[in-house]
C-alpha cells in the first residue's frame, strides 16, 4: 500500500510525552522508506542516507539531552525540494550540472526547520531546473500516472506518509498542480512572503517556496512555524465566506469531467448556506490563452542562467536550452513590462474583491487528474498560473476523486492575508472533506 495517513500535528504533539526521543518518529520513517521509496522515487537517491539521519539524530540528542524543552520539530523528518541549498547535501536541480557548479549557502528556511528541531530527509525530486525534463517519481495513488511537476517529489513523499511535510516552490503551477495529482494540501504564500534566500531561482518575478501536508490542520501548523510574521486569526472566522468564479475563458481549462465535478461542488456549497458570485475579471484573456507568461519565465530563466549556460549549455536537457535560448531573445523593456502588469493586476484583484464583496476566488486546482507517465504531461499551468502572475496566496484542498484519481479545489486569498486564506478555507475543509458533506445528488 502506497498511501499512509500521517499527520504533522499527531506528531507535535508527542514530543513532550515522556520517553519521546528522535528515534520515536525516525525509525517508522525509516522503515517505511524502506518499503515504498524504491516504488515512487520521491527522493534524490543519497549515498549513506541512513548514516547521515543516525548523525543528524544524535546531533538533536546532544543538543536536547537535558531537561531542556524541546524545539516544536523535534526529531520530525522534512523533505526539502532538490533547488534550495542544505548544508550537507548537494544541489542538483534535476540537472547533469554538477553539484559544485550550483553550490550555494543554505537560506533562512531551512535554517530555521534545523532550529525547530526537524531532521531533513533528503532532497525531493523536481524537474530540470523546475521547467522541464524526466523525473522519476510516480504517483503513490497509481504509479501509471504522473504526481506532477515540478514539486513532484515532495508532494508524492507526503501523499505516500514518508514525510508529515515537504518543502516545494511554485513558479506557474509547481505546488498546486502535484498536491491535486497526489490528493494533498498544498499551499503557496503570498509571493515574498516566504525568503528565497537560499534557493536556485528560476523566475525571480514568479518563484513562490511553498508547502505540503496532507491536511489543512498541518498545514495551519506548518504556517505558523515557517512564515515569517504569520498572525492567525485568534478565532474562528465569524461568517461563512463568499466565494468567487472568474467569469470568462478561465472557466474553460478544464474537461468537461472536471466541471461538472465543479459544478456539483459549488451547487453544494450554495445548499449550505455559502454565497456565490460570478464575476468579470481584470485580466485580458490573451495573458491567460498566450504565451505572455511563458515568455516571462524563460526571459528570467535566460538571465539566472546566463553565466552558466555559457559554458556548460551541453550539460543542459534539451527542453531547458531551448527555453533559456528563446529567453535570451526577449529585450529587458518587455520583462519589465510584464513586472508592470503583475504589480497592477495584483492591485487590481484587491481593489475587485472590495468591490464584490468577494473573500476567496475558488476553482479546480487542475484542468484534470494526473495524465498518465506516457502522456508526459506534468500538469496545465491554466488554473493556478495567473494567480501566480498576480502573487496572491493559494491553497489547494484535496477534495474529490475522478475515475480513482485525486483532483484538488483551488482557494484563493487577497495578497498578503495568508492567515485569512487559511482561515476561510478552514471553513470549507469538513465540506470538502467529508466530515460535512455536501448535499449533492
Amino acid at each position: 500500500m502506497l498511501l499512509h495517513k500521517v499527520s504533522l500535528t499527531e506528531m507535535m504533539s508527542r514530543i513532550h510525552e515522556p520517553g519521546y526521543s528522535p528515534e520515536t518518529v525516525l525509525d517508522p520513517y525509516l522503515e517505511r522508506y524502506r518499503q515504498v521509496e524504491p516504488h515512487i522515487h520521491a527522493f534524490v537517491p543519497e549515498d549513506e542516507a541512513e548514516g547521515r539521519l543516525d548523525s543528524e539524530k544524535a546531533l538533536l540528542q546532544r543538543t536536547y539531552s537535558g531537561d531542556e524543552r524541546k524545539p516544536a520539530l523535534f526529531g520530525i523528518p522534512v523533505g526539502i525540494k532538490d533547488l534550495l541549498h542544505v548544508d550537507g547535501l548537494p544541489t542538483r536541480a534535476g540537472s547533469q550540472l554538477s553539484a559544485e557548479l550550483l553550490a550555494g549557502a543554505q537560506g533562512s528556511l531551512v535554517a530555521k526547520l534545523r532550529a525547530l528541531g526537524a531532521v531533513i530527509a533528503g532532497k525531493t525530486v523536481t524537474e530540470e531546473f523546475a521547467y522541464n525534463g524526466p523525473i522519476a517519481t510516480l504517483n503513490p495513488h497509481n504509479t501509471g500516472h504522473t504526481p506532477g511537476g515540478s514539486s513532484a517529489g515532495s508532494a508524492a513523499a507526503v501523499a505516500a506518509g514518508l514525510c508529515p511535510l515537504t518543502v516545494g516552490t511554485q513558479t506557474l503551477r509547481s505546488v498546486i498542480a502535484p498536491a491535486s495529482f497526489c490528493g494533498v494540501v498544498g499551499f503557496k504564500p503570498s509571493y515574498g512572503r516566504v525568503p528565497l534566500d537560499g534557493v536556485l531561482l528560476f523566475s525571480p518575478s514568479f518563484d513562490t517556496v511553498g508547502f505540503f501536508t496532507q491536511n489543512l490542520p498541518d498545514m495551519e501548523a506548518a504556517a505558523a512555524l515557517l512564515v515569517p510574521d504569520w498572525e492567525a486569526p485568534a478565532a474562528p472566522m465569524p461568517r461563512k465566506p463568499v466565494l468567487g468564479i472568474p467569469k470568462g475563458v478561465y472557466m474553460e481549462l478544464m474537461s468537461a469531467e472536471v466541471k461538472g465535478l465543479f459544478g456539483a461542488q459549488i451547487t453544494g456549497l450554495e445548499q449550505l448556506g455559502y454565497e456565490v458570485r460570478y464575476v468579470q475579471m481584470p485580466w485580458e484573456d490573451e495573458l491567460i490563452y498566450g504565451n505572455a507568461m511563458l515568455r516571462f519565465i524563460e526571459g528570467e530563466l535566460a538571465r539566472e542562467h546566463e553565466h552558466r549556460f555559457t559554458e556548460h549549455r551541453a550539460e543542459y536537457g534539451l527542453p531547458v536550452q531551448e527555453a533559456i535560448l528563446r529567453g535570451q531573445q526577449i529585450p529587458e523593456e518587455e520583462l519589465e513590462q510584464y513586472r508592470t502588469r503583475q504589480r497592477e493586476l495584483r492591485q487590481d484583484l484587491m481593489e475587485l474583491m472590495e468591490q464584490e464583496g468577494i473573500d476567496l476566488w475558488v476553482s479546480p486546482a487542475q484542468g484534470g487528474t494526473a495524465p498518465k507517465n506516457e502522456e508526459r504531461n506534468t500538469g496545465w499551468a491554466g488554473m493556478p498560473a495567473v494567480w501566480g502572475f498576480a502573487g496572491v496566496p493559494t491553497v489547494s484542498l484535496p477534495a474529490a476523486t475522478l475515475e480513482g484519481m485525486p483532483l484538488g479545489f483551488q482557494c484563493i486569498g487577497r495578497y498578503g492575508e495568508d492567515e485569512e486564506l487559511l482561515a476561510w478555507a478552514r471553513q470549507l475543509w469538513p465540506c470538502l472533506a467529508g466530515e460535512q458533506p455536501l448535499p449533492v445528488e
